[in-house]
């Protein structure tokens, strides 16, 4: 179990650190420029798009927003491994970054016709995180219950 927590912890670090640097590119405070390979592999092109925003919000800021959920989850079911609801959480926000990034995708794919190499890495991401998650929840702890120490030891 630990493992698997470790996987989505360091999904969720690897995650906020594209957030970040994609939101400091939307706002033109640094340049993509080594993942513009073409027209079609274009992180310029995707991030600064009209579709860089949802409601008003760029999706840099919401991928930030919801790695952090997805690392705070994770460091609760560290903690507490028999919280059930540790596992849920940690699924939903896998699922919904999941989902979000199924429409990015089909954003990119069928309007923009260009990818991202970023938002391909965090697409990669989540779905290991997610994947990782509902492996937690089907097998709870592979690990032996951890013995008390013996009180007439100490």
């Amino acid at each position: 179990m630990r493992r698997l927590l470790s996987v989505i912890i360091a999904v969720a670090l690897i995650g906020l650190g594209i957030s970040v640097y994609s939101y400091l590119h939307n706002q033109y405070v640094v340049t993509g420029t080594f993942c513009n390979l073409n027209e079609t592999v274009n992180c310029d092109l995707v991030n600064r798009s009209a579709y860089a925003k949802f409601f008003g919000i760029p999706v840099a800021g919401l991928g930030f927003i919801g790695y952090l959920f997805l690392l705070a989850g994770a460091l609760v079911k560290w903690r507490a491994p028999a919280d059930r609801f540790a596992s849920w959480f940690l699924i939903a926000t896998s699922a919904a970054g999941f989902l979000f990034s199924l429409y990015l995708t089909g954003v990119e794919a069928f309007v923009l016709r260009a990818w991202c190499v970023l938002c391909i890495t965090s697409q990669i991401l989540i779905t290991l995180s997610l994947l990782a998650s509902l492996w937690l929840l089907k097998f709870p702890s592979t690990e032996p219950p951890k013995a008390s120490p013996d009180p007439a030891t100490l």
